[in-house]
């Protein structure tokens, strides 16, 4: 003969208790990175297409003022509206506005705008026929 619950209780009672995964789908676990905030979004629709635009952005973002197709709106001293050509973006501290220099950085080493690549191909400002890497 085999065991079973109703052997060793009674009754058993069911009870109205909703499991905890049903009662909080109505409220997010983890709230989702707002679309106004995110730096990468943004990058991806407004990214510089060339190193002028690089060179705006980043001016922009150095002295929060606008600059070209940069636009700043400023809210207080750390937080201000970066606006591009399709979107803007909430810079809301220093440490968001670093973090987007840097991708800019990333991105124009990428690109080749800036590092080793672009000195391979500048000529020496004193003989027009060696560059940087010949010498």
């Amino acid at each position: 003969m085999t065991a079973t619950l109703a052997d060793y209780f009674e009754e058993i009672e069911p009870t109205n208790v909703r499991p905890a995964s049903e009662t909080k789908k109505t409220v997010p676990a983890k709230r989702a990175r707002s679309q106004e905030t995110d730096i990468l979004l943004w990058l991806s629709k407004n990214g510089p297409r060339h190193v002028e635009e690089l060179k705006d952005v980043r001016y922009t973002l150095y002295h929060r003022c606008s600059r070209a197709d940069f636009k700043v709106s400023k809210r207080d001293d750390e937080t201000f509206v970066l606006s591009g050509r399709q979107s803007s973006v909430f810079i809301v501290s220093h440490k968001a506005r670093r973090y987007l220099l840097w991708k800019l950085r990333i991105l124009a080493r990428e690109e080749g705008w800036v590092g080793r690549n672009r000195i391979k191909t500048r000529r020496c400002w004193l003989d027009s026929s060696t560059t940087y890497a010949e010498r």
